[in-house]
């Protein structure tokens, strides 16, 4: 997924503010989901984020064009770590690096849950770094 840096993405430094890089994230998130057709879960279940860790590493600035990729790191029976690069298409350096842990939620009790083993058996054939 690519995005087009810009002017109202920036700070007062004129690069991409930080909280900019959290919504492109997410909307890289929500659209790797839904390639994968997993969206929605099935039986109530809530995909919430539990934990942010985030490495900046080159500011972007108006006019870049920048690519989010997303890959699985981790999956266990009660959570995925993602991992997600968004990178200058040009060049392929690395602006940002993130990963983020999600959780199954109960959608009726608002209580962290196991994956429902179709969920977990379909994410286990996604691609992993």
């Amino acid at each position: 997924m690519n995005f087009f840096v810009r002017n109202y993405h920036l700070d007062g430094y004129g690069h991409v503010n930080h909280a900019r890089y959290l919504e492109f994230l997410e909307e890289a998130r929500w659209t790797f989901f839904d390639e994968h057709n997993l969206l929605p879960l099935p039986d109530g279940v809530q995909l919430v984020v539990a934990r942010i860790d985030i490495r900046y590493r080159r500011a972007a600035k108006a006019g870049d064009v920048l690519r989010v990729s997303n890959q699985i790191k981790e999956l266990t029976a009660r959570h995925l770590v993602l991992r997600q690069q968004i990178m200058f298409a040009e060049s392929g350096k690395s602006a940002v690096e993130a990963e983020i842990t999600l959780m199954p939620v109960d959608g009726a009790s608002g209580r962290s849950i196991r994956f429902p083993e179709k969920i977990s058996a379909f994410l286990q054939t996604l691609p992993t770094k």
